[in-house]
């Protein structure tokens, strides 16, 4: 089954501008690759692979964003699952060559925190042939299946272009990873 399915403001102002200003005030590691087998490296934050680990590891604050979203586009019926399991964030700057790929799980959702994105900057993601662009405070959600790449960021840009990312995994694979 293929599913794309984009959504866009998702959050209330104040929560999006929260978010925002979080993430542009971390400090990310240069160190991984979104396939193991390919050269290229991108930033990374790995929040947690739970909601505890994740106020744990000091970031609570994507937790408002996994709780709007999950109730206002309805994810368990939808999609079928009720929790992530893994939540990270993901950065580019020009010159970073991202690689396509599959994710592991179910399905796959970013979230582009990046109010002030330009869309002459790029950034958006090519997921199994469509391009999404970025926007920010949207959400783009897929089977995880599908191939997908960040699409790179343009030289005139002098940002970092982020992504929220959240690895879901259904029923009793979610159980099988996560709860044994």
């Amino acid at each position: 089954m293929k599913t794309i399915h984009i959504y866009e403001n998702v959050l209330e102002d104040h929560v999006a501008e929260y978010i925002h200003m979080e993430i542009k005030n971390l400090s990310w590691k240069y160190d991984y690759k979104s396939d193991p087998n390919k050269p290229n490296n991108h930033w990374h934050i790995l929040a947690g692979h739970n909601t505890k680990e994740c106020v744990d590891n000091g970031f609570g604050w994507l937790l408002p964003l996994w709780n709007a979203a999950k109730i206002k586009y309805n994810f368990e019926d939808k999609y079928g699952y009720q929790d992530f399991g893994r939540l990270y964030m993901n950065a580019h700057t020009h010159g970073i060559e991202p690689h396509m790929h599959k994710d592991d799980g179910q399905f796959t959702i970013i979230y582009y925190p990046r109010i002030d994105w330009k869309q002459e900057w790029g950034g958006g993601t090519l997921v199994d042939g469509q391009l999404v662009p970025y926007v920010g405070n949207s959400l783009v959600v897929f089977n995880a299946h599908l191939q997908h790449m960040a699409m790179p960021v343009s030289r005139q840009c002098y940002e970092l272009r982020t992504c929220v990312v959240f690895k879901c995994f259904t029923g009793k694979f979610y159980a099988k990873k996560y709860t044994s």
